[in-house]
């Protein structure tokens, strides 16, 4: 049996922790996603972020274009925020990057360094490189920021894989949703060990929903990609992206969402009580990820490692 809820699953469990007969027709299978949906982004999402263990931590490198200093946030981080930000030289060097206020861009603005990008400011929802890129430029950013779950969707709209075709870049699926079309982008997505997201936004190539195949670019392929993952359109899953060992904690969320929308105050009483009691527990499943090893903490700031000398100081440099 699998450790982890999908669409399906979940709301089956939803159900029986709420006693919700299955002739009922308040809720439509699109209400209790679109509950599950909310309740990841109101309720368990913030509660993973808090413990700072590197949960939905996704890289993404920006290769820097003449003549632009302002680059976009990924469109799909939580918050519209970024985590790190680094300036990787073209041998693969990692430079540390500082974040300044706007107020603060008069003491740069005789920064004549060229090509040399360690600070920045946000502006909106992009990241504005401090020294202005010219004519001539050389590396990227490496961003790292927190990845937003995709959205919850029935199982009929995703296909899960059946077989790979490295080669030609056909993937054989179980089937080809109706949503599908070759306008529209793609996610590859892991089922077990974290439902992930492998690859997003890809363009497919192909559609035959006679012989259930899909068709990517062989180089957009990853190589961890296994049979019984999964292709939906972008922003959209079968699976909650979240650890399997807070599905259950979504299921009560979701169940004392509909109890409320039923004017059920007793029965809500009682899963809100059992809810408490769950989230109480949840911090002992998904904080300290790493027990046997203390984590080394590095003062990256201290005076023997140089203090501001390794930002490049302020006016002038």
């Amino acid at each position: 049996m699998a450790s982890y809820l999908t669409s399906t699953t979940l709301i089956e469990s939803v159900k029986r922790r709420a006693a919700i007969p299955e002739s009922q027709s308040t809720f439509e299978t699109d209400d209790f996603l679109a509950f599950a949906n909310e309740e990841i982004s109101i309720g368990i999402l913030p509660t993973m972020m808090q413990y700072h263990e590197e949960f939905l931590v996704y890289s993404e490198t920006i290769p820097l274009v003449a003549n632009k200093s302002s680059y976009p946030i990924p469109h799909r981080a939580v918050g519209s925020k970024i985590r790190t930000m680094f300036y990787q030289d073209t041998s693969g060097n990692l430079q540390e990057m500082a974040r300044i206020n706007p107020e603060d861009l008069p003491y740069y603005q005789s920064s004549s360094s060229a090509n040399r990008h360690v600070e920045y400011y946000i502006q909106n929802n992009n990241v504005v490189l401090v020294r202005t890129v010219g004519d001539s430029v050389s590396g990227s950013l490496v961003v790292t920021y927190y990845l937003r779950p995709n959205q919850l969707v029935s199982s009929d709209k995703v296909s899960v894989i059946q077989s790979i075709n490295r080669t030609t870049g056909d993937i054989s699926v179980n089937r080809v949703p109706s949503t599908f079309n070759l306008v529209d982008t793609v996610d590859l997505l892991q089922t077990k060990g974290g439902h992930r997201t492998y690859v997003m936004d890809l363009s497919l190539t192909g559609l035959n929903a006679t012989t259930k195949v899909v068709t990517l670019s062989p180089g957009n392929i990853p190589e961890d990609l296994v049979v019984g993952d999964v292709v939906a359109l972008s922003g959209e899953c079968f699976i909650p992206q979240i650890p399997d060992d807070l599905h259950s904690v979504l299921a009560q969320r979701v169940a004392a969402r509909c109890l409320e929308a039923q004017g059920d105050r007793e029965a809500l009483n009682a899963a809100n009580a059992k809810l408490t009691e769950m989230e109480m527990k949840m911090g002992n499943l998904i904080d300290n990820r790493s027990e046997g090893n203390p984590q080394k903490v590095v003062n990256l700031r201290s005076p023997l490692r140089g203090g501001n000398a390794r930002r490049g100081g302020r006016r002038g440099v």
